[in-house]
């Protein structure tokens, strides 16, 4: 199993318990699954996690970045890399990452 096919899981799951997540986190549960990734290497993971979804869908990768505030800057190369635009204000950033997780919770299609 690849590590994108491992994290989308894991992300799905989180999507169905309605919760956020962490890479630390995602390491931890998914263990030799996941190898130790650098900060571009995370952002190329979850590019092909989000690369794999309908066009519509959101982003699953939104539940990483509300639950480690420390990703932002990484999640917006992760937007950058799927021809998506994201907010260059940190403030607007959080909002639309809010707004993601919220459409990824109620999206029926990860039940």
């Amino acid at each position: 199993m690849s590590a994108a096919a491992a994290v989308r899981g894991a992300l799905k799951k989180a999507a169905r318990e309605r919760t956020t997540t962490s890479w630390a986190r995602l390491e931890s549960q998914l263990g030799s699954a996941l190898p130790r990734l650098n900060g571009p290497e995370r952002v190329q993971v979850l590019t092909m996690v989000d690369r794999a979804r309908a066009g519509d869908e959101p982003l699953l990768s939104s539940l990483v970045a509300a639950g480690d505030p420390e990703f932002a800057p990484q999640y917006r190369r992760v937007v950058a890399a799927l021809g998506l635009e994201a907010p260059d204000d940190d403030d607007e950033l959080r909002d639309v990452i809010e707004a993601d997780v919220e459409q990824v919770f109620t999206d029926g299609r990860l039940r």
